[in-house]
């Protein structure tokens, strides 16, 4: 457990870096004198460098595990943020968050490689999920102290302490992690059969489609959407919150229908994405401006969507070895950021084309943020293409069948019945057994006769 906990604080820090810029995005405009497109620019490339570190740095954690990989990570991620404080032109802040992006790389994929080893398979999906909920601490860090940091002292301070704070972490989390004594390193050259696997692939488009509505919103436009609103920034970096309030929650409600229902793993992620297209589609249809109630519905939807991407990584988990997860899990989450990406830079070109002088207005927000949909249908449409090959792929590993999900709820059904009309059956005959054994020359109403005297 400490193993695994040691991991998640370097995690946390890791996720408070990440966000912290999406507090920060309006002193950005004014510290660099930049526009919308400039400034999706710096979540661009964070999470780009994120999605392209992502399967080197599998191979990397197959080869040498998960400690060097968090520790190093940890370092690089203190110093992009040291490196962004001090920063002072737009080129040379856009660099910090190359840096940033690269430790943030190493954080996610280091601790779940870690989790098969120390714990059975039957709470591997909760503590994956566990993993992505408790990391939402590092939401709290930068929408809490470190936003109140950056009011009360300033972009360089706020930045600084952040840094050293993460770096720290990282070195002590060095003392405790380590691998299982009786893990083995791939030893040869994994990324073939992994890379080409129905079942990895069927893992990244389900992060794909749900892993980027959350980062986009947390980690840029979300506080900018509330405050062209009406929503003062302070409160609406606070009511990002909600998100990881709400995913102490979803998460543990998604790994429970994981386990239990390990068949049928594509089914929430098909239900979820439903939710999130329809909570999106009554946010940017309404006419007035949206309350603050509404935004709190629409992050605890994201707070849903969190959980569901993270079962991606249960599809790569019972898809290949852990000698090679560490190069299916950079696959999957590689997915979701380059989602995120895509997204949050077509966003900024939107409103950039919609108010070229910067003077966004509530419609011109809502058509950006609709530009999202062409994210979730095109990856909807890959994990829909996908799941035929991987159902196929899992039942020849498995050695077993999985019944259509209407033929499974029939048979559950009759079986649900027969058992029912079993009990009925078991009561009649025990009702009729207790009437029947009344001695002889005694009445059921009265007991035993007394003789005439």
């Amino acid at each position: 457990m400490r193993i695994w906990l040691a991991g998640m604080a370097v995690y946390i820090m890791a996720i408070a870096a990440r966000t912290s810029f999406g507090v920060a995005s309006l002193d950005a405009l004014e510290r660099f004198d930049i526009s919308a497109a400039e400034l999706s620019m710096f979540t661009v490339i964070q999470l780009g460098v994120y999605a392209v570190c992502q399967i080197p740095l599998g191979l990397l954690l197959d080869r040498f595990g998960s400690r060097p990989i968090i520790v190093a990570g940890a370092i690089i991620l203190g110093a992009g943020q040291i490196w962004l404080a001090l920063a002072g032109t737009y080129p040379s802040a856009l660099a910090a968050r190359i840096l940033i992006g690269m430790g943030d790389a190493t954080a996610f994929t280091s601790v779940l490689r870690l989790i098969p080893q120390w714990f059975p398979p039957r709470k591997v999906p909760l503590y994956t999920q566990l993993t992505g909920l408790l990391g939402q601490a590092g939401q709290v860090i930068s929408s809490i102290p470190f936003a109140m940091a950056l009011a009360h002292v300033g972009w360089e301070k706020a930045f600084l302490g952040m840094g050293v704070t993460g770096a720290v972490v990282g070195l002590v989390a060095a003392f405790f992690i380590r691998e299982r004594t009786s893990f083995v390193t791939a030893t040869t050259k994994p990324s073939g059969k992994t890379l080409t696997h129905p079942g990895v692939w069927q893992g990244f488009w389900a992060h794909f489609t749900l892993g980027f509505p959350v980062h986009v919103f947390l980690l840029l436009w979300g506080v900018p959407f509330m405050v062209v609103n009406g929503i003062p920034q302070t409160t609406a970096s606070a009511l990002l919150i909600v998100c990881s309030a709400a995913g102490i929650v979803t998460g543990p409600l998604v790994a429970s229908v994981t386990a239990r229902h390990p068949l049928r793993r594509p089914m929430p992620v098909i239900a979820i994405t439903a939710l999130l297209v329809g909570t999106w589609a009554y946010i940017l249809l309404l006419e007035r401006p949206v309350e603050v109630w509404e935004f709190t519905v629409l992050l605890i939807v994201l707070a849903l969507a969190g959980p569901g991407s993270s079962i991606g990584f249960d599809f790569a988990r019972t898809a290949v070895p852990v000698s090679r997860l560490g190069t299916a899990n950079g696959l999957v989450n590689q997915g979701g950021f380059t989602a995120a990406l895509i997204s949050a830079f077509l966003i900024g070109v939107v409103l950039d084309t919609r108010a070229p002088d910067g003077d966004y207005t509530r419609t011109d927000f809502r058509l950006a943020m609709a530009s999202q949909a062409i994210i979730v249908a095109v990856g909807i449409i890959g994990f829909l293409a996908v799941g035929p090959a991987a159902r196929r792929r899992f039942e020849k590993d498995k050695g077993l069948r999985i019944e259509p999900a209407r033929v499974a709820i029939e048979r559950i059904m009759r079986e649900r019945r027969a058992e029912a009309r079993l009990r009925a059956s078991d009561r009649n005959r025990s009702g009729q057994a207790g009437e029947g054994d009344t001695p002889p020359g005694a009445s059921p109403a009265t007991g035993p006769s007394t003789p005439p005297r």
